[in-house]
Parts: structure tokens; sequence; C-alpha cells
């Protein structure tokens, strides 16, 4: 029995240093997209005139009453070494809807890393656009900072993405793929979380699934569809559609670039 203990105590730091080097090079990864509702309701809902202004504080204090404070979103990420399809898994949550404004509630995005060319399948009045174009560069600074998400040991680093969006992401160099949710993408490894503090909008990773190095990416069928337009068109249209909405807030402008 002594013998036996003295065994599992020596293996044990062995199995350790091989998880926390294990290189993933397939898998799924669960990502949770949170939004602050009653942090944004006040731009977004309050300043367009959907709400009368004098009538806002009663809409906004029943709001708070009858819904919860976080908009949440389930969404899955699919890779390899050199592909990524992001697309929703589980119930969308209801915000906004029955307003007429697209919320990228069924937002899917294939990226194929090794030529950095994406195409997303997105909401645009109400219908779904396809979208083909290149992967934005973001210029990212890393930082000294970690923390665990999903099981994996994430280095922090920061961006600005259009010049003026601060954004925090959080990165796992166990899995070289180095994609992300939505189009985020350019660290040295898998992004498992995605805090836009300024907007209230973050992606974290909540679960992780190795697959067979066998299973390849299916390609979803919009990827087919042989109407797709680039994504400055894809923006100045939904753009068009938000004014006439009186919702083109820096909140909804921000939101449907991603």
């Amino acid at each position: 029995m002594i013998r036996l203990f003295f065994i599992v105590v020596f293996l044990l730091p062995y199995e350790s240093a091989f998880s926390q080097n294990h290189i993933v090079e397939r898998g799924r990864i669960i990502f949770e997209r949170k939004i602050n509702t009653h942090a944004i309701l006040p731009e977004v809902i309050g300043e367009s005139g959907i709400v009368p202004k004098e009538e806002f504080l009663t809409f906004f204090q029943k709001y708070k009453v009858d819904n919860p404070q976080f908009w949440i979103d389930s969404f899955q990420l699919i890779f390899d070494r050199d592909s990524t399809l992001y697309k929703p898994s589980g119930s969308i949550s209801p915000f906004l809807h029955g307003t007429g404004v697209p919320m990228a509630d069924k937002n899917q995005v294939l990226t194929d890393l090794s030529s950095f060319q994406f195409v997303a399948e997105k909401n645009a009045y109400n219908e779904q656009k396809v979208i083909i174009d290149s992967l934005i560069k973001i210029r990212w600074k890393l930082t000294d900072e970690i923390r665990e998400i999903a099981g994996f040991e994430c280095r922090r680093a920061n961006a600005l993405i259009n010049d003026s969006i601060y954004v925090v992401a959080f990165y796992t160099d166990a899995i070289k793929t180095k994609g992300g949710p939505e189009l985020f993408n350019g660290l040295p490894g898998m992004i498992l979380g995605v805090a836009i503090p300024h907007y209230h909008i973050s992606y974290f990773a909540t679960r992780f699934e190795a697959l067979p190095k066998a299973e390849k990416i299916a390609a979803p069928n919009f990827l087919y569809q042989k109407s797709k337009i680039r994504q400055i068109d894809y923006f100045n249209g939904m753009l068009s559609y938000l004014q006439e909405k009186n919702l083109d807030s820096p909140w909804m402008k921000v939101f449907i670039r991603l």
C-alpha cells in the first residue's frame, strides 16, 4: 500500500505537466455572450423615440422589474488548425425582439485563418445576408495578467478596434488556432474571452470539448449562396436601416460590426 501511494504521488506532477503542455488542434468551445441591458437601454431605446422621452423612466423601471439585467446567449466555436465556425448554440434571448431591429442573434461566421478570409451569415432587415471579406488585422498589446477560463490558463491582451473601440481579450496558447468568437483573431492562440467594457458586451468560454482528429468542420449552407456582399456594404446598409428606425446609437453601430 505504501509503495502504491508513492507511485501515485510520483506520477501526479507528470500528468499535470502533460495536461498543461498538451496542444489542442481540434475542438468545440461554448461561449456565453452577455450584454448588460440596464446599462445600454437608456442609450439604445431612450434616445430612439420608440418610447416617448416623458415615458422612458417608467418604461425603464418596469423593464428592470420584469426582465433580467443581462441579455445572455450561447454560441459554439468549432475549430481545427486553420479554420473556425462560430454559430448559435441553444436558445436565444428575446431582448429587443419585436422592434424590427436585427440583433445578431443568428450570426454564423466561417473563417479560413490560412488565407485570412471569412464568410458570414448575419441578420439584416430581418433577413439573412451573406458577407465575404478579409479579416480585420487587430493590433494587440500583450500584458502580464493571467486568468483561467474554461480550464485553460489565459493571458490578457488589449487593443483598439476601428481606432476607438477598446477591447480586452484573453487567449490560451494551448490552442494554437489563432481565432475566437465572431471575427476576433490575431493572438498567439485561441481567444477564450473578450470584453468591450464601454459598450457592456462580453464573450467568455464556459466549456471546451476535444474533437477527434478525423472529424472535419462541416461546410455551412450559406457558404454556397451565390449572392454575397462585402463587410462595408453590410455595415452601410444596416446603418441606413437603423437611421430609419432612429436606432443608430454608438452602441448599435459597434454591435453590428461584431
